[in-house]
């Protein structure tokens, strides 16, 4: 299994990419003194933002619309004298938010799945696709998975799951992780998949927080004795019903991390159950109160900022999720995700009875071209309506015959699926934002 590993980091190594060189920084930075985290964080933006007044037309506007050179912002809490970056900002100014620069870096474009709205491209420099990469396998490691360790992997089925690199394609081929079809668990094929995790013999999973806790119920109705060392969900907010259910079922350990399309890495759990703690070499999260003001602890809106994507700079971006960050506490240096009020997604029941995982629609809803937004709820156990913001007034028969044939192919042949097209998706009670919402469950 080593081999794997020395593989990696020789292909690395002959391609420049620095990954490796960041993996031995939070290796060590992890046990930094709180002093030393913040200057290691506030060098690196005095850099990012000194690029941004440089190359960045965006930023190099709004600067200068508030007289600010970079000498202005050397620490975080310079940050604030900054404008906040919206999404409607990055969708109408992708171009100016680029660097000018871009051209002659290696770079990767990523699409965010369009939960709460037009689904935005981001561009990203292999040295923060790198940070992002070394940041997730550090927190894997705190709950005892090493790079060469083979793991079960829930993600989208046949179809389809976000693009990975091929490094980490033939890291899952030496490995021989095992792949479960997120959107293909039905009870009556459960127990096939319970057989290949049982000769498997693996002890880590990975995979959306629905699907997980989906896995889960079956496992305890087919009375199926899985053990497991660590479960890592993501891509949803881990409810605290879903996360008692799957640690009955799987007597594990349940490490959730936490991120947005747009800046990946931005909370990880390790076994202490301290929060998310967030990767401070990497990123950056200030709390917005009612009131305007902006800190680094306490309650309100995150405005989040990558310290290493130059290609395509995300500085002061509210990128819908809130909660409270608290002040470091234990063995590391980082700040805490105490609550997390993030999207809240939900299942989707079956023509048949089972339940899948409702981050289907955020698979679908990115293969369409002319849906700003979109809400799925199923009222029924035979009938969803799905609501859907166009994006220019009108949705493309070809998208719509797209979201119709995708969902009767998961939901089933038995579902009736209506579209309906809304101006606008109200806020929820909770103020969360909701894409799936399923009364039958209720």
């Amino acid at each position: 299994m080593e081999f794997y590993a020395a593989i990696r980091s020789a292909r690395w190594m002959l391609a420049g990419y620095p990954a490796d060189e960041y993996s031995r920084v939070l290796e060590a930075s992890q046990r930094w003194s709180r002093e030393q985290l913040e200057n290691f964080r506030d060098e690196k933006l005095k850099a990012l933002i000194t690029h941004c007044y440089e190359n960045v037309p965006f930023y190099r506007r709004a600067m200068e619309k508030h007289r600010l050179t970079p000498g202005d912002i050397r620490r975080s809490e310079d940050l604030a004298k900054l404008p906040i970056l919206t999404k409607e900002a990055v969708r109408s100014h992708s171009k100016e938010l680029c660097s000018t620069t871009l051209s002659k870096m290696k770079v990767t474009w990523t699409k965010t799945g369009g939960t709460t709205g037009e689904p935005i491209r981001v561009a990203k420099n292999r040295e923060c696709k790198a940070w992002d990469g070394m940041c997730l396998e550090r927190a894997y490691g705190w709950g005892g998975l090493a790079v060469n360790e083979p793991r079960i992997r829930m993600f989208g089925g046949s179809l389809g799951i976000d693009r990975v690199s091929f490094t980490n394609r033939i890291g899952a081929i030496f490995r021989r992780d095992l792949f479960i079809p997120a959107f293909e668990l039905r009870r009556d094929i459960a127990s096939s998949y319970f057989n290949k995790i049982a000769r498997s013999k693996y002890h880590f999973l990975v995979g959306y927080a629905s699907a997980i806790y989906r896995l889960a119920v079956l496992a305890k109705e087919q009375n199926q004795a899985i053990e497991l060392t660590a479960v890592f969900p993501t891509a949803e907010l881990m409810l605290p019903e879903w996360e008692e259910v799957i640690r009955e079922a799987f007597k594990c350990s349940i490490l959730p991390f936490y991120g947005c399309g747009e800046v990946n890495s931005l909370g990880f759990s390790a076994r202490e159950k301290n929060g998310y703690l967030i990767p401070e070499e990497h990123a950056l999260i200030e709390v917005m109160q009612s009131n305007g003001n902006t800190q680094l602890y306490g309650e309100g809106r995150f405005l989040v900022t990558d310290l290493d994507n130059y290609a395509m700079p995300i500085i002061r971006y509210a990128n819908g999720d809130a909660g409270k960050i608290s002040v470091p506490k234990g063995r590391f240096p980082y700040g805490r995700i105490e609550r997390l009020d993030g999207r809240y997604n939900s299942l989707l029941m079956t023509d048949s009875g089972d339940l899948i995982s409702g981050v289907i629609g955020t698979h679908v809803f990115r293969l369409t071209s002319s849906v700003l937004s979109y809400r799925i709820i199923q009222e029924e156990p035979l009938k969803i309506t799905v609501k859907m913001v166009p994006k220019d007034g009108a949705v493309s028969r070809s998208d719509e015959l797209l979201v119709i044939d995708l969902f009767t192919k998961y939901l089933g042949n038995g579902m009736t699926i209506s579209l309906e097209k809304v101006q606008e998706l109200p806020a929820t009670p909770s103020g969360k934002s909701v894409f799936v919402v399923n009364h039958c469950l209720q």
